[in-house]
């Protein structure tokens, strides 16, 4: 069914604990979707269990035999079915659609748009350095990022919009309590992908994804939902408490700065928590932080965390960074295409000293911007910059009319930021989070112009 070793760095790993996982996340799903008055089933089903089952579900793909570049993967999946109900919705529906006129496309398309059509003139400008096989990957990656945002947005109901968000939230269940399990029991207990040092012998806990930022960032959205659509707030808390938990068990900075980002902007600017009482919970984790930081300063101190940071030179990111703002104006208006080129290998194995960094077989520019900005030129890098800045600009009006609007916005912030230090470039998955996230906030506006025009309507009548 698949190769197994590119996901597996480590021996002896327990596959028969990840199928039994694959049947309770597709029972789970199975409910939660009949329970649901989704009008979209099958749509809705897929996503909860995609939700539901972090990345790990990339043990679940096929390959074809005889064509190495055609797999069957669960995200693959999505998004075709995605495109069918995208034709089915504007082309076979009966449904009278809004003129063109009275579409409001919301400003972030533009760019968005701009910015797809540059990477394609990029890559077939490049292809002889980035490969058929990789340039068509690439654009139909780009396509498929669209297709799962207004596949989204057409569906414009709240029902199937519901079901994503508490699989959402029982994912990160999940994921939080492999994390604990990882961090404290059995590292490489359903661990797949990275097994990045923390500090000592601590492994960064991956829960349920290949990486630490990918279960990190999931998790942070997951709080989002927490916030907005849990009412106990005894359950409310529980869940913020275990989710941050297992943020901190990844120990990757940026996700810490970003959760204390997302959870200052929600308490104090949408939630208008009293000053005081933040105040007073961050003193009681600062005071636990600095108990945790004395028994363990020795390990804290030689952490492998410590260590990238004080050596965070131009062996770093500062390196990559450098490297593209020293070679872009060679190719300012197109760029390189991707990250196969001469360029890109004789300056990364300068800088690292790693054929497979310089290969491209392994890592990345560590920045969504510089990443645009080497692999597509200066016009599409300041595309993908405003495309990102204008989604989080949109839904930042519009909350204070609906809460739902908390969940794009806060997604679109997470998004922004965690480019900043890693490469979220369409199909990895915090962007397929990011796309389905605003795609659904596109289509709560087209709920809410459907309940305006309906209500003129009776006005009228």
């Amino acid at each position: 069914m698949n190769n197994y070793g590119q996901h597996f760095k480590w021996p002896g790993a327990n596959l028969d604990h990840f199928y039994i996982y694959f049947v309770i996340a597709g029972i789970i799903a199975s409910y939660l979707t009949y329970k649901s008055n989704s009008k979209y089933k099958l749509e809705g089903f897929l996503l909860s269990f995609y939700f539901l089952t972090g990345n790990i579900n990339e043990l679940l793909t096929i390959k074809i035999p005889g064509f190495s570049f055609f797999e069957i993967q669960p995200l693959r999946l999505i998004y075709l079915l995605l495109l069918f109900f995208i034709v089915r919705k504007t082309l076979l529906s009966k449904e009278k659609l809004p003129s063109a006129s009275k579409r409001r496309t919301p400003l972030f398309m533009i760019p968005l748009a701009l910015y797809i059509t540059l990477l394609t003139i990029s890559i077939g400008v490049n292809v002889d350095d980035v490969g058929a096989g990789d340039a068509l990957k690439t654009i139909l990656e780009s396509f498929a990022f669209v297709i799962i945002l207004i596949g989204l947005k057409l569906m414009a109901d709240q029902p199937t919009y519901d079901l994503i968000g508490k699989s959402i939230i029982i994912g990160a269940i999940v994921t939080s309590v492999v994390a604990i399990i990882q961090l404290g029991l059995e590292p490489y207990f359903m661990r797949i992908g990275d097994n990045r040092p923390a500090f000592g012998s601590v492994i960064r806990s991956n829960g349920i994804f290949s990486t630490e930022y990918f279960h990190s960032y999931f998790l942070i959205i997951a709080i989002v939902w927490v916030f907005t659509t849990v009412k106990n707030n005894l359950l409310k808390t529980g869940l913020i408490i275990l989710f941050s938990i297992g943020v901190v068990t990844s120990f990757m900075r940026m996700s810490w700065i970003i959760l204390a980002l997302v959870l200052v902007t929600y308490l104090i600017f949408i939630n208008k928590v009293a000053l005081e009482k933040i105040l007073f919970a961050g003193l009681a984790g600062l005071a636990m932080l600095l108990c945790v930081t004395i028994f363990y300063y020795q390990d804290i101190v030689n952490s492998a965390v410590v260590k990238d940071r004080l050596t965070d030179s131009v062996g770093g990111r500062k390196g990559y960074y450098g490297m593209v703002l020293d070679n872009i104006h060679k190719k300012p208006w197109l760029g390189y295409g991707g990250l196969k080129n001469e360029v890109y290998y004789i300056n990364l194995l300068r800088i690292t000293g790693d054929r497979d960094r310089a290969t491209a077989t392994t890592g990345s520019l560590h920045s969504g911007y510089f990443s645009s900005l080497f692999e597509y030129g200066v016009p599409a890098f300041v595309c993908f910059t405003l495309f990102v800045m204008l989604s989080a600009f949109y839904y930042s009006r519009s909350f204070h009319n609906n809460l739902y609007f908390v969940i794009p916005f806060l997604a679109s912030i997470i998004f922004m930021i965690g480019n900043l230090t890693n490469t979220f470039l369409f199909l990895s998955y915090v962007s397929v989070l990011y796309a389905v996230h605003i795609g659904m906030g596109m289509g709560i506006h087209k709920i809410e112009e459907t309940k305006v025009f309906h209500s003129k309507t009776e006005y009228l009548k």
